[in-house]
């Protein structure tokens, strides 16, 4: 299966407006998240990865379908992994991975990976993506409250 990584554009914005709202009604399985009831919406700014140079947004695509996204911000420091998001009939099928493999290949030097809190699948998703990357070379630490796994690693 051929996947790819397209930049979200401005006119394709509502997409993943779309998206968002689906990766947080999944992800609030695991960790809470409020709901505004008033608009029926989960909270999340995405203008964020339209009006900050340094963040970028792609949609994951494969056969031409968009199957999720990926959030990123690039810094001089370090990159962060903000959000990843496939689709639940495209899961298991690689797709996340490569996605990712194709994000560090793009970007060299420090990476910063913050599973999400409260999920052991992510967790374990995290670490085997990044130990295959890496070769096994990277440090993770738990942190907060939540006893968060933050990964982090250098490409460079």
């Amino acid at each position: 299966m051929k996947v790819k990584l397209e930049m979200v554009s401005l006119e394709k914005k509502k997409v993943l407006e779309k998206l968002m709202q689906l990766y947080l009604h999944d992800i609030s399985a695991d960790f809470p998240i409020d709901f505004n009831s008033s608009c029926g919406l989960y909270d999340y700014d995405l203008d964020y990865y339209f009006n900050n140079e340094n963040s970028r947004a792609y949609f994951i695509t494969s056969e031409n379908n968009i199957n999720g996204f990926i959030l990123v911000d690039l810094h001089d420091d370090k990159n962060i992994i903000q959000e990843l998001f496939v689709l639940n009939n495209y899961k298991r099928n690689g797709i996340g991975k490569i996605a990712i493999n194709e994000i560090f290949n793009m970007f060299k030097g420090t990476w910063e990976i913050k599973s999400l809190p409260c999920s052991k699948r992510a967790e374990s998703f995290w670490i085997n993506v990044v130990k295959n990357y890496t070769k096994n070379n990277f440090n993770i630490e738990y942190i907060g409250k939540f006893n968060r796994a933050v990964i982090t690693f250098k490409n460079a």
